[in-house]
């Protein structure tokens, strides 16, 4: 996460400055059409979505504490990772943690038996292959070497957890190369392993529902990076709109308020309606967008400027601005569903407050409530 928080700072940076191609110049003015009847399917639901850590925490109570607090704030989903590489660690079909010689599902089947106990429905995220599903030099974010491998570890977890899981995120951010094995980003070979899960994951459970990888928002196009709005071009010419059932969108507002427009040059909360207009050129119109990364961050004074990733917004900015966002996305997107809050809490072990990622957090370490999470929960027990 560190070395994501990095290479994301450089590209938020470069975002704002670097040119657009001349489609999205293009595209950019046009109004997205939000007359879409009937209703989208997956999006009649509770918005209210977060991203939890829970595998990282390793006491029963935090983790039960944890649900709790969200389901009291009238939250309805969680996202949470669910990493190959901590399931079928040492070698193909062994689900034994090596180090304390337990079952690795173990830490899994007790995340979805807590989700079900507090009644919130779970968003699972599959990515970072094992060591022995990858080349010598890969990173842990490198796409795995056979994707048979990667196709039967989808197979296994969608078959352990039918009727309990059904929403699946295949990777995440693939047009970062940090988030692609240090790989110059390739739109063809993500839709490759995006086919590959999609094909065992139905296999499995033909119910389940497949998210695309969510892209990182920048204007960057270099090695390090592409422009997730050419991303998403380029994965639509492969053909795999076929291969999802929700389109997986990050959305951070940045320093500009969620009302903020769409322009090809800016990062804010409406960008994602530029991926909904390409989405609509292509015929995609009757598949939702859920969110997989939403918020605003609420970094201190005393954090200089040159470290500050997601820019910075005070306090009460940073709660009502969440509010108003998902209130945004409602009444003027019939094609939104989920929005997940970028995050609900996380330990200090994990991200300090010496990071400007910390200010994202709902709860603190210690469940000590922050204003978005009274503000989040106030609108998400109105009745």
């Amino acid at each position: 996460m560190l070395a994501r928080r990095i290479k994301r700072r450089d590209l938020l940076g470069a975002g704002i400055a670097v040119a657009t191609s001349p489609f999205l110049i293009h595209c950019a003015p046009q109004a997205v059409n939000t007359s879409v009847s009937p209703p989208i399917q997956h999006t009649e639901l509770n918005p209210w979505g977060v991203n939890t850590f829970l595998h990282q925490d390793a006491e029963l109570w935090r983790k039960q504490k944890t649900l709790e607090m969200a389901a009291q704030a009238g939250i309805g989903w969680i996202k949470q990772h669910f990493p190959w590489s901590d399931i079928e660690q040492s070698a193909k079909g062994n689900f034994t943690d090596p180090f304390w010689r337990t079952d690795a599902w173990d830490k899994y089947d007790q995340i979805v038996d807590l989700a079900q106990d507090h009644n919130l429905k779970l968003i699972a995220r599959i990515d970072r292959p094992p060591k022995w599903a990858q080349t010598e030099v890969s990173t842990p974010t490198s796409p795995p070497t056979d994707l048979a491998d990667f196709a039967d570890f989808i197979f296994k977890v969608v078959s352990r957890y039918r009727g309990r899981v059904r929403h699946y995120q295949i990777w995440n951010e693939p047009n970062l190369s940090h988030e692609w094995g240090g790989q110059r980003p390739d739109p063809e070979s993500y839709a490759r392993l995006l086919s590959a899960a999609h094909k065992a994951a139905k296999q499995a459970d033909p119910e389940v529902l497949i998210l695309n990888a969510p892209l990182a928002a920048t204007n960057e196009n270099s090695f390090r990076a592409m422009n997730e709005l050419d991303f998403l071009e380029r994965l639509y010419a492969s053909g795999a709109a076929d291969f999802f059932d929700i389109h997986s969108a990050n959305a951070f507002g940045l320093q500009h308020p969620p009302e903020d427009p769409p322009r090809p040059d800016v990062l804010n909360f409406r960008r994602v309606e530029l991926s909904r207009a390409i989405m609509e050129e292509n015929g995609d119109v009757n598949k939702p967008i859920w969110f997989n990364e939403y918020g605003w961050n609420a970094s201190p004074k005393s954090l200089p400027e040159h470290v500050l990733t997601w820019s910075r917004v005070s306090e009460s900015d940073q709660a009502e601005w969440t509010v108003r966002g998902i209130e945004y996305a409602r009444n003027n997107w019939p094609w939104a569903g989920v929005i997940c809050i970028w995050f609900f809490r996380r330990q200090y072990n994990d991200v300090g407050p010496e990071n400007p990622e910390y200010y994202f957090r709902m709860v603190d370490p210690d469940f000590t409530p922050r204003p978005i999470y009274k503000a989040v929960q106030k609108a998400a027990t109105r009745t």
